[in-house]
């Protein structure tokens, strides 16, 4: 049956318009009867109809028309029965609430006299069922019908929510999956970076060693959330910048330029790795004089901007590995296209990329 206080106000609102509505038809129809008699009489009857149409949204909900197949019909008959005889007893309640609201004009009212003119008062019987018989049976159809049709839009609507859920389940597996791609990525990087430093810097290599497992075990020990806030992506950047200054030395500088007020914004977890991770593999290159490294954040209307430049080698188009494939793919999942993502840059003049993401409520809702 229909549940929630607000949906039964509107089950009653409308009957009571309907006792309205006909109390305006039968004012016309019968102009010397008394406005407020008509009122009463139409509500008492809409209100029986509202009483006896309950019986019928009963019926539905344990008998509910599911399709138009054939094996559907006796459903469709039996809703069909009951909803005439259901209008011919409403009609009949009806009119008898008509028969006992004139009997109130009387002087004196007593039940001889109602006796007496019982054979009078059915003779008018038939009628009243020639009149409004038709117009009884749309009203029960109609409340059949709005049953199962806020049931369909019910069933709708919780197919959609359950499609949209499996698809939040899907992108996030998705989103995981490329996530456990890029750490397997950087951790090899590394690896070759402390190879190539165990013969030349020994010191170095056991302090990059550390540092590594430092990192690996913040982010294994990091809940695997799609969003994190902007502070915790920097603690994993500045743990990542730790690692790649034992190897660069002197030839990495590291500026930040970001507003306290922006910390909790949130942002894809582990998505600022890869393009700094980029701009220093293709910004150092070769470089003796080595590279300066810009990181900034700020915010526009309904955009959290995030920058990464430096001042290397510079973009050559085409030239995109693993990391920055996968960011492109995980915001694809994310952001359903609302974020942006450019990278500027000519041969020897560094490199900027800018990231522009949809800022999130704090549920991580974008």
């Amino acid at each position: 049956m229909v549940n929630g206080g607000p949906k039964w106000g509107w089950y009653w609102g409308i009957w009571a318009l309907m006792g309205v509505y006909m109390t305006t038809w039968d004012f016309v129809l019968y102009p010397a009867s008394p406005l407020l008699r008509l009122l009463i009489l139409n509500l008492l009857q809409n209100g029986a109809w509202g009483l006896l149409g309950l019986f019928l949204i009963w019926l539905a909900n344990r008998k509910p028309i599911e399709s138009f197949a054939w094996k559907e019909w006796p459903t469709w008959g039996l809703h069909l029965v009951v909803s005439v005889i259901v209008a011919a007893f409403g009609l009949f309640v009806a009119y008898c609430i008509t028969i006992l609201m004139e009997s109130f004009g009387w002087s004196h009212v007593d039940m001889a006299s109602i006796k007496r003119g019982m054979p009078m008062i059915m003779k008018g019987l038939p009628k009243f069922y020639r009149n409004y018989f038709h117009t009884n049976l749309l009203f029960m159809w109609a409340v059949v019908a709005s049953f199962h049709g806020l049931r369909i839009y019910r069933k709708y609507k919780s197919r959609e929510v359950e499609a949209a859920r499996l698809e939040a389940r899907f992108a996030e597996a998705q989103n995981l999956a490329l996530r456990m791609q890029l750490q397997p990525h950087f951790l090899f990087n590394t690896l070759n970076s402390i190879s190539a430093l165990v013969h030349s810097n020994p010191e170095g290599a056991d302090e990059m060693i550390s540092r590594l497992g430092d990192f690996l075990r913040a982010t294994l020990d990091a809940p695997h959330d799609q969003l994190v806030t902007l502070r915790k992506e920097l603690a994993f950047i500045q743990d990542y910048l730790a690692i790649e200054l034992v190897r660069y030395q002197d030839r990495l500088r590291v500026e930040t330029q970001i507003p306290a007020e922006l910390m909790e914004c949130r942002l894809p977890s582990f998505i600022l790795q890869p393009l700094v991770e980029n701009a220093l593999k293709h910004g150092l290159a070769d470089r003796p004089q080595g590279v300066l490294l810009h990181l900034r954040a700020r915010k526009e209307p309904e955009y959290l901007v995030l920058e990464v430049q430096d001042d290397g080698e510079g973009f050559v188009p085409g030239r995109e590995g693993v990391g920055l494939a996968n960011v492109r793919s995980r915001l694809g999942l994310l952001y359903k296209g609302r974020h942006h993502l450019d990278i500027l840059g000519a041969p020897g003049r560094g490199t900027l990329v800018v990231l522009r993401l949809p800022l999130a409520n704090e549920k991580g809702e974008a």
